[in-house]
């Protein structure tokens, strides 16, 4: 039967459209794969790298205590100078310290560390003072001073940039060597002799970045004579107790003794009633820990 021309002309149309149609879902199609495979290729040159993220937060100056603190994760975007297993050996050690505080999911890098640092000497002990003034808000990984200020005003530092392995309401746990002991217990005594003064810590605000400060109480004639007869105290440190007794420090001194002779009556009371309150602070919290034991 032949076709009328509206016919013809509507079926030409419908086979151009269709043929169209065909031509660009083929443009698309080629399009898609082409974007595809340049995505392929892009993802095929990125290079994955197993990298340190931070999983529990640092703080300035604080201990990195690797996986404790770490966790290996694969990354596609990290700093150049990420750690990463192949140079964790370096920088994640027993000596290295955050320079600056670290937050959950922190991805760890070198310039973020310090690895320089001393290793405990076979004179280094953990020692527990429970008569020093804590800041209120100190918790373990902070950085302390201890100081000595007497009643005159006159304020000394005892021990310079102690990390605070451990403390509570009333007592600091901190690693001291045998000559950061003597120094120690000497402060001690001679803040209980003085009534008014105050043997006291002081928190960095960034230990990471902070150097030490330099210690300038100066013990008694009797503790520096016992400090150099001692055995246990290193020749290192040794010299720089002699390096640090120059005849400011013995000023320093006389000023502490002067000091102290305005208690000299009084002084073996004071150093009994305060030793006294130690012991029992000592014993009251060693019996809590007992029977914290015998609850598990």
């Amino acid at each position: 039967m032949a076709m009328n021309p509206m016919q013809k002309k509507a079926r030409t149309s419908f086979l151009l459209g269709m043929f169209l149609t065909l031509i660009i879902t083929g443009l698309i199609i080629v399009f898609l794969i082409l974007q595809l495979g340049k995505i392929k290729q892009e993802q095929d040159a990125i290079v994955y790298r197993q990298v340190y993220v931070v999983s529990q937060q640092v703080t300035s100056g604080g201990k990195i205590l690797g996986m404790v603190q770490l966790q290996e994760v694969e990354a596609s975007v990290a700093p150049n100078n990420a750690i990463t297993p192949e140079n964790s050996i370096t920088y994640i050690t027993d000596l290295a310290t955050s320079k600056i505080q670290l937050e959950v999911g922190t991805v760890l890098t070198t310039d973020m560390i310090n690895v320089e640092g001393e290793a405990d000497t076979a004179d280094v002990r953990l020692q527990e003072y429970n008569m020093v003034i804590l800041p209120t808000q100190l918790a373990a990984g902070d950085t302390v001073d201890i100081r000595l200020r007497l009643p005159s005003g006159e304020d000394y530092i005892v021990l310079s940039k102690k990390y605070v392995e451990q403390t509570n309401a009333d007592t600091i746990w901190i690693k001291v060597s045998e000559d950061e002991i003597l120094s120690m217990s000497n402060a001690i005594v001679e803040a209980y002799i003085m009534n008014g003064s105050l043997l006291y810590a002081t928190t960095y605000t960034d230990a990471g970045l902070q150097g030490s400060s330099t210690p300038t109480y100066v013990a008694s004639n009797s503790v520096i004579n016992l400090m150099n007869a001692d055995p246990n105290i290193t020749a290192v440190a040794k010299t720089e107790l002699a390096a640090r007794y120059t005849e400011s420090a013995r000023a320093q001194r006389d000023t502490i003794n002067s000091a102290l002779n305005g208690y000299a009556e009084d002084a073996t009371t004071n150093v009994e009633d305060n030793t006294e309150q130690e012991i029992l602070k000592q014993q009251t919290a060693r019996q809590e820990y007992v029977d914290s034991l015998g609850a598990y």
